[in-house]
């Protein structure tokens, strides 16, 4: 079934066209807040089943070719909105402790980081940047992110090692030692 003919059944309520947008997207829903909600699967799974819910309520806002990303930004949202609600319900000893934590200084060290990571990014090629993008960002695998954009596995692997020592190189330019630019790719992956 093509992407349009699930959208079009969809929209005139069809629960078998909600069930087929679940098998087709719960792994990839699920790994976009999983990657957010670390070590709290009952949560992803709670929120993955929001996710769908949210889809099927607003069936009529979903365009093709569009309802992958649509997907992945109601998860980030949803996982997101979780995180800000437990922060929000911690006893106030704890709030005192995150306020340190998470200070003015704090957030603008957070801002210039993503700032020159944009502009340690914008440095790369643009199918190179879209890849990187695809895989740290959206959270494809680097499988799914080279056939949407019709590249072998290899090469796909290739450019996003790249992008890592350009992103690295930069940041150490930047004035970021070696412990900063760890926070930035201790598995791999651009955090933050």
């Amino acid at each position: 079934m093509t992407e349009e003919q699930l959208i079009q059944d969809l929209r005139r309520g069809d629960l078998s066209a909600l069930e087929t947008l679940m098998d087709r997207y719960t792994p990839y829903v699920s790994a976009v807040i999983a990657r957010i909600l670390r070590g709290r699967p009952a949560d992803v799974e709670e929120l993955a089943a929001d996710v769908f819910l949210a889809a099927w309520d607003n069936r009529a806002k979903l365009r093709p070719g569009q309802v992958k990303g649509y997907l992945g930004a109601i998860a980030r949202n949803r996982a997101f909105n979780l995180l800000r609600a437990d922060r929000a319900s911690l006893p106030l000893e704890d709030d005192v402790l995150l306020l340190a934590a998470d200070g003015p200084d704090r957030e603008l060290d957070r801002r210039e980081a993503a700032r020159t990571v944009n502009r340690a990014l914008s440095q790369l090629d643009r199918p190179q940047r879209e890849l990187f993008v695809r895989h740290y960002y959206y959270g494809q695998t680097v499988q799914e992110a080279a056939q949407a954009m019709g590249l072998n596995q290899s090469t796909a692997k290739t450019w996003l090692r790249r992008g890592r020592e350009t992103l690295k190189a930069i940041l150490e330019q930047e004035g970021y030692g070696h412990e900063a630019v760890g926070d930035f790719q201790t598995d791999g992956r651009v955090h933050g």
